[in-house]
């Protein structure tokens, strides 16, 4: 059974368009961001190239076991609980839409049971902890303990500004090449490639662009003949050495650093995420602005943090005071 459905009927002639990319275009009038995720969520359920391979008889054919043996692999794989928990919830959406339809002939619907759609106690918890990050004057602290004559401090201290400074995630940082850094008109950029395979490209500021140049010519490589080359490589004496660096190998400096600049918060590199957008919130960036500079698919994902932000501002506790002051000086 195939369900295609018929719209924009012009000069007689139909444009037939798949049931699931027509329920994608209806969740991309309300944001792009959502139907893009939405549509690499169900294609990686369904394991196929394109939504126009997928058809009725796979979705009815989902069960319980299937699902719970996909959220299973998902964890298997080291996924975070949000991000499996937003899979489920693209694929329930899917399902919930397609409940929706009947024949009016026949009274014939299409699907009885959502498989997504009772998961509380297969769906893992998500941390609520908030992420710890710098203030403006702890990141001006963590910089200056790098000693730049030694070459790995160098590298640290480049991918620790530029990191602070861009809101890139982990895996954008260690997967520039050479040949991403360029000049856009009167720009210094980095390309990069994003959540989702999705090129993307990020303005640095002159003091990166600077340690950068500084770190490659100090590599005793250059933009033209190792355009190839990651820029951020190992220069341990293991077998890694001038390969690109280990994700975990990024955490392990960020803990090192922050113990020498005596900053006693439990920090990741996703910290350094957080730290840049939330300086860019709180010194007055528009959530619009926000959202482009973080590369948040969806704006939701940007008012969390906008939210906690605002809620320590003008806070209701601070309408209580205590002259403790006084009471002090009167005993």
């Amino acid at each position: 059974m195939e369900i295609v459905l018929t719209q924009n009927r012009v000069l007689g002639e139909a444009k037939k368009v798949h049931f699931i990319r027509h329920f994608l275009n209806l969740k991309a009038s309300s944001s792009q961001y959502t139907a893009i995720s939405y549509e690499r969520d169900i294609l990686d359920f369904f394991q196929v190239e394109q939504i126009e391979d997928i058809r009725l008889e796979q979705i009815i054919a989902v069960n319980m076991f299937d699902v719970e043996h996909y959220l299973l692999d998902l964890k298997g794989k080291g996924c975070a609980s949000a991000t499996i928990n937003r899979k489920v919830s693209s694929l329930s959406s899917l399902y919930k839409w397609l409940l929706k339809y009947q024949d009016n002939r026949t009274g014939t619907a299409l699907l009885h049971f959502n498989p997504f759609g009772n998961l509380k106690e297969e769906k893992p918890k998500v941390n609520s902890k908030e992420t710890e990050f710098l203030t403006a004057e702890e990141c001006i602290q963590l910089l200056k303990v790098f000693d730049t004559t030694k070459l790995v401090e160098l590298r640290n201290k480049t991918i620790m500004y530029l990191a602070l400074t861009t809101a890139l995630r982990k895996s954008e940082l260690i997967n520039i090449r050479l040949q991403d850094v360029t000049k856009y008109g009167d720009y210094d950029v980095i390309h990069v490639t994003r959540k989702g395979r999705k090129k993307d490209m990020v303005k640095i500021q002159p003091g990166v662009k600077l340690l950068i140049e500084e770190y490659v010519k100090r590599t005793s490589r250059n933009f033209e003949e190792h355009k190839e080359a990651y820029l951020f490589i190992g220069h341990s004496r293991n077998k890694r050495n001038n390969e690109k660096l280990d994700p975990s190998s990024l955490n392990y400096m960020m803990k090192a650093v922050c113990k020498r600049a005596g900053i006693t918060k439990h920090l990741k590199v996703h910290s350094t995420r957080h730290t840049a957008i939330t300086l860019a919130i709180t010194n007055g960036a528009s959530i619009e602005k926000v959202r482009d500079f973080a590369a948040h698919q969806n704006i939701a994902t940007t008012n969390r943090y906008i939210h906690s932000i605002e809620k320590l501002k003008d806070n209701a506790g601070d309408l209580i005071q205590f002259d403790l002051m006084n009471d002090a000086s009167a005993n």
